[in-house]
C-alpha cells in the first residue's frame, strides 16, 4: 500500500504547492501528463481546497494548462517560452554580474568552486542531482547579490522554469560538464575583477544553453511526431 505524505496545517498550501513544483521541475511529473485530482488528493493526505489553490499557482507559474471538457495537465514548453525566458535572461545575468561583483567575498567565490568540484564528481559517478543544485545556486548568489530589487525579482518570476527547461532537456552528462567549465571561467573572471571578461563569459554561457535546449526541444518534438 503506498504511504500518504503528511503535510503539518502550518501554510498547508505552499506546502502541497511547492511539493507539487518540485515534482513537475523535476520531471517525476512528466511533460503532457494529466494531473489526477483524487490521486492526489489520497497521495498528500489534504482535501481538495489546498490542491486547487496549489494547481491555480502553478497554472500561474505556466507549469500546468487547464483544457476544457478535458482535464488538467503538466504543460509541455513550447518553442516561443524557452526564446522569451532566454532572451529576458542573458542581458540581466549579464548585468547582475557587473552589479554582485563588488559584493561577493573571496569566501563565497571559495564556496562556489568548491560546489562545482562537487557537482563534477557526482556526474562523473552517474548523477546530475548536484549539478542541477550548484548551477541555481551559482547563477542565483549573483542576482542576489545584485542588491538589485527589480532585478532580482524579474529573476525569481523566471527561476523555476529555468530550472524546469534544465532538467527536462539534460539527455546526456556532456553538456552539465560543459556548463561547469563555463562556471569556473566566471568565478575566476569576477574573482580576478575582469568585469567585462565574466559578463562577455556569462552572456556566452547562456547563449550555449540556450542553443543546447532549443537543439533538445526540437529533436524531442520531431520524434513526437514520428510516432
Amino acid at each position: 500500500m503506498e504511504e500518504k505524505l503528511h503535510f503539518d496545517n502550518l501554510n498547508l498550501n505552499e506546502r502541497v504547492y511547492l511539493h507539487l513544483r518540485d515534482k513537475i521541475v523535476n520531471s517525476e511529473l512528466k511533460p503532457g501528463s494529466k494531473i489526477e485530482y483524487e490521486q492526489l488528493i489520497a497521495e498528500l493526505g489534504v482535501s481538495r481546497t489546498p490542491l486547487r489553490d496549489a494547481l491555480n499557482r502553478l497554472q500561474l507559474d505556466n507549469l500546468i494548462e487547464v483544457k476544457p471538457r478535458s482535464g488538467t495537465y503538466v504543460s509541455i514548453p513550447r518553442s516561443k517560452d524557452i526564446q522569451e525566458i532566454y532572451d529576458v535572461r542573458k542581458p540581466l545575468e549579464c548585468v547582475a554580474v557587473e552589479l554582485a561583483a563588488p559584493h561577493v567575498s573571496k569566501e563565497v567565490y571559495t564556496a562556489l568552486l568548491e560546489e562545482a568540484d562537487h557537482a563534477e564528481a557526482d556526474l562523473e559517478k552517474g548523477s546530475a542531482d548536484t549539478f542541477f543544485q550548484s548551477d541555481r545556486n551559482l547563477h542565483n548568489t549573483f542576482i542576489q547579490h545584485s542588491n538589485n530589487n527589480r532585478l532580482i525579482m524579474i529573476m525569481n518570476s523566471l527561476e523555476v522554469q529555468i530550472k524546469w527547461f534544465g532538467v527536462i532537456m539534460t539527455v546526456n552528462f556532456d553538456r552539465p560538464l560543459q556548463a561547469i567549465g563555463m562556471h569556473r571561467k566566471i568565478i575566476k573572471a569576477m574573482y580576478n575583477n575582469q568585469i567585462d571578461n565574466a559578463k562577455e563569459l556569462m552572456g556566452r554561457h547562456i547563449d550555449e544553453v540556450r542553443q543546447d535546449i532549443f537543439h533538445d526541444f526540437l529533436q524531442r518534438e520531431q520524434a513526437g511526431r514520428e510516432v
